[in-house]
C-alpha cells in the first residue's frame, strides 16, 4: 500500500448527498478526496462528514451490510478488501443494496 496519499472520488449515495452540502445529480454524490486505501477513504470521510459515515459505516469504521463498496469497477471483495490500495484518479463508490421481488 502507497503511503502517499491520492486524490481520489468517492461517490456516495443521492439520498445522503444533502449531508455533505454537495450538489448531487442521479444516481449520486460525489466528493473530492484523498487516502491512499479504502480504509483511508472511509476514515475521511468519516472526519469531514460523519453523519454520512455513521450511515454508511459501524462504530468499528467498516461498511455496514448493506453498502457494497467498489474501486472503480471492481467490488473491494475480490481485491484487498478495506486495505484495497488506491491511486489517483480511482473512484470508490458506496452503494446501497438493492432488492425486491
Amino acid at each position: 500500500m502507497s503511503s502517499v496519499n491520492a486524490s481520489i472520488t468517492l461517490v456516495i449515495p443521492s439520498a445522503l448527498s444533502s449531508l455533505c452540502r454537495i450538489s448531487s445529480g442521479p444516481p449520486s454524490g460525489t466528493l473530492r478526496i484523498s487516502a491512499d486505501s479504502v480504509r483511508g477513504a472511509l476514515a475521511e470521510l468519516a472526519r469531514q462528514f460523519p453523519d454520512v459515515h455513521v450511515r454508511l459505516c459501524d462504530e468499528r469504521g467498516n461498511p455496514r451490510p448493506h453498502i457494497n463498496v467498489f474501486v472503480n469497477d471492481d467490488h473491494v471483495r475480490t481485491r484487498a478488501g478495506l486495505d484495497t490500495p488506491l491511486a489517483a484518479g480511482d473512484t470508490v463508490s458506496l452503494l446501497p443494496a438493492v432488492s425486491g421481488g
